[in-house]
């Protein structure tokens, strides 16, 4: 049998238990065409968000390390990760943004993994793209940045435009509103007549 019916033949009969990583990885002539991803690809001002960078090897050498760029307008409130791995959060500086680390494990060729944080938006912030700056080390100390200038330009998160009142805003704009109203009757009722 010749090496391509081969690869069909296990396409066919084995690779569909396998993890997506590794059934991409056996199709052989088609490489993989990102490496990284960022969900969701939107989020609003004010929401608290689940921000998950999917990362997959495509690489002989396992990956090691994965390091991910917080936004400014990001407040990192939790970070997750997956099991055998350890995170660390360092502080923005005058030079370097915020920055989630992955490391103590590895990630095999073929395989991929979510990485997420839980953050929260700026409520003030209107109509840009987040960009989210990825580095990703490997066993044999390569590395591959998804950076401005770097290796291939980086995921990025887009700001849903909101014109109106976000839920959260219609709430305390109604509760105010009802206060206002007690207020208002509560007085109407305590006035003596002169």
């Amino acid at each position: 049998m010749s090496a391509p019916s081969q690869s069909l033949s296990l396409l066919s009969s084995s690779c569909w238990r396998l993890p997506v990583g590794i059934l991409l990885w056996c199709a052989g002539s088609a490489p993989l065409v990102a490496q990284v991803s960022i969900a969701p690809s939107s989020v609003e001002p004010a929401g608290f968000e689940r921000i998950a960078l999917r990362v997959a090897n495509p690489d002989p050498s396992p990956v090691t390390l994965v390091r991910l760029g917080i936004p400014d307008v990001l407040t990192v409130l939790g970070v997750d990760a997956p099991p055998g791995w350890a995170w660390r959060l360092t502080g923005a500086t005058g030079t370097a943004a915020a920055a989630v680390e992955w490391s103590g494990d590895t990630l095999a060729q073929g395989a991929f993994r979510e990485f997420a944080i839980l953050a929260r938006l700026a409520s003030d912030v209107r109509d840009i793209t987040l960009v989210f700056p990825v580095r990703v080390e490997h066993a044999d100390k390569s590395t591959v940045t998804w950076t401005r200038g770097g290796d291939a330009p980086p995921p990025t998160v887009s700001i849903r435009a909101t014109t109106g009142l976000s839920v959260r805003g219609a709430v305390a704009l109604a509760g105010g509103a009802l206060g206002v109203a007690a207020l208002a009757l509560v007085l109407a009722l305590h006035r003596r007549p002169r």
